[in-house]
């Protein structure tokens, strides 16, 4: 009875993983789309007592079958994009990161942009108190547009290159910021959409998100230049809504090739209620740099923390 259990949790997992990604399209459900890292370590160590107390090849074969249909969406990142390389040197990079309105590290995150010397740097839920801290960078990164808010809505580029006729954009929500500028790299014009949509936590927000993604993808199909879209889109790449953003805009995540770089949370982010080790597992990526076909990636990595509950991304790309 123990083997047939070990094997209908493998393929209860494996259904969950499968259905939520492509099929689940309401709030509660999608957010079961976000963790198949997870499901494919607890679907091994299930396969794993499998074999120990089972010798039934028969059993093995459908478990190993319902891991294979779970790892493809992982091992997918691990593969690179045809579109991308290595080999170029990179001309743009960028650092982007999700501050935290109520992290007062400064220091950390300023040390970070300084060490890591980024033509572009996109911070979100920046404050009055964090932008007239980020100010200290206009000596590396002159440019910059934005707005401030104290409740977790504030976005803010510093560029070493000029902006070009930088906006902000709505997209359908109430007050959630989107900022819109060109940039001129290697003689080309890129147009950059910086964003941060709400965070799925109850309906209202969970349709803002959706909302925002969804008018965003208008508005790129309607784009001439290459485009890179980037910030906290509170998504993985797992979700339905994600993967619909990506068919209509045909953007490539960055992280393609390099891996899964899971961005939220950092370990010390709810370290009164769950130990360390918890934080790591429950770890996954919803902090992203999308690009055009045209756009090569060099390298993308997660920095090192800055008191935020998100790493930063930091990305190497070539125009």
């Amino acid at each position: 009875m123990l083997r047939y259990l070990l094997l209908s949790l493998i393929i209860a997992i494996t259904f969950i993983a499968f259905f939520s990604s492509y099929f689940v399209w309401k709030l509660v459900l999608e957010i079961f789309s976000h963790f198949q890292v997870q499901y494919l370590i607890i679907s091994f160590i299930l396969f794993a007592f499998l074999i120990i107390i089972s010798s039934s090849w028969k059993l093995i074969t459908i478990a190993l079958f319902c891991i294979a249909i779970t790892s493809t969406q992982i091992l997918s990142f691990y593969i690179p994009a045809s579109a991308l390389s290595t080999n170029s040197a990179s001309n743009l990079k960028i650092i982007s990161s999700n501050v935290n309105t109520q992290n007062h590290e400064y220091d950390k995150l300023i040390s970070l942009v300084r060490q890591t010397k980024p033509d572009l740097a996109l911070f979100m839920e920046v404050d009055k108190n964090w932008t007239d801290k980020l100010d200290s960078l206009k000596d590396i990164l002159p440019y910059s547009f934005g707005r401030a808010n104290p409740f977790n809505l504030g976005i803010v580029i510093y560029s070493k290159i000029p902006l070009n006729n930088p906006t902000i954009n709505l997209f359908g929500t109430s007050k959630n910021y989107t900022i819109l500028t060109d940039l001129k790299i290697n003689k080309k014009v890129i147009s950059l959409i910086a964003t941060h949509p709400l965070p799925p936590l109850k309906p209202s927000f969970f349709h803002s998100r959706n909302l925002q993604l969804s008018k965003i993808s208008q508005y790129i199909k309607n784009l001439h230049n290459p485009v890179i879209v980037l910030g906290d889109l509170n998504t993985t790449m797992w979700s339905p809504y994600y993967k619909k953003f990506i068919r209509d805009t045909k953007l490539i995540n960055a992280r393609k090739g390099f891996g899964i770089l899971p961005s939220w949370p950092t370990r010390t982010t709810y370290k009164n209620i769950i130990p360390d080790w918890m934080q790591l597992m429950l770890s996954i990526p919803i902090d992203h740099c999308l690009v055009s076909p045209k756009i090569k990636v060099v390298d993308i990595y997660t920095g090192s923390a800055i008191g935020s509950d998100h790493l930063p991304l930091i990305v190497k790309l070539t125009i």
